[in-house]
Order: C-alpha cells, then structure tokens, then sequence
C-alpha cells in the first residue's frame, strides 16, 4: 500500500564503504518527521541510540516531529530506558495494526491530522 511519502530508510540509503554516522546525519538533517520504531533490541544498539539522539535533538529544537511507535515493549521498559520518552504520544504494535499505524504516519505527515505540540 503506498502511502505516497518520500521516506529515507537507513539500511536502504547506505552503500558499502559509506560512513555510517554521515550518512545517518544526512538523512536526520533532511527529514522533518523522525519515526521511531522502540523495542528492546531498538534499546541495546548504539547506532540506534545515535539516531534516536539526532531526532530528540531536532525535535527539541522544532525543526522536527518524533513519531514513537512502541513494539513488543511496554511503558514501564521505555521509563526505566529514559523516562522523557513517554512524554510523546506513540502508538503500540500491541494495540494497532501495522496498516493502522502506518495510515497514521502518512495523515500526520501529510497535515491531515491536527498537530499538538
């Protein structure tokens, strides 16, 4: 189903011998909306937290909006995790399909969705 949004997928843009930090700022500096998949592997990896680190940058700054989607994690995770990160609305694999969510993403980017800040 195409939702007809420019995305940039990091395992996709990249290209051996690429800088991986680079090209993650790239891709972050361009980007307006940041989805954040958060799951406990999510948690564990360091170029994950990087880029997570990037989108809480920008979003704090306005030149962003981080949209959290929560798999397979729960609230009390995420707290213990860093506890401002529930601070933002997310929506859980656990509760929505992923056709739901993804219908979501592409109304809130495309301004569909009033935006509360």
């Amino acid at each position: 189903m195409g939702y007809g949004l420019e995305v940039w997928v990091d395992e996709r843009e990249l290209k051996i011998g690429d800088s991986l930090r680079q090209r993650i700022d790239h891709g972050l500096a361009q980007s307006s909306f940041g989805v954040v998949i958060l799951s406990r592997s999510f948690l564990r990896k360091g170029w994950t937290n990087y880029e997570l680190d990037g989108i809480v940058s920008k979003t704090i700054a306005g030149k962003q909006r981080m949209l959290p989607i929560w798999h397979e994690i729960t609230k009390d995770e995420i707290v213990e995790y860093s506890p401002t990160l529930v601070d933002r609305i997310a929506r859980s694999t656990a509760t929505y399909t992923l056709d739901e969510i993804a219908t979501e993403i592409a109304s809130v980017v495309r301004g569909d969705v009033a935006q509360d800040e």
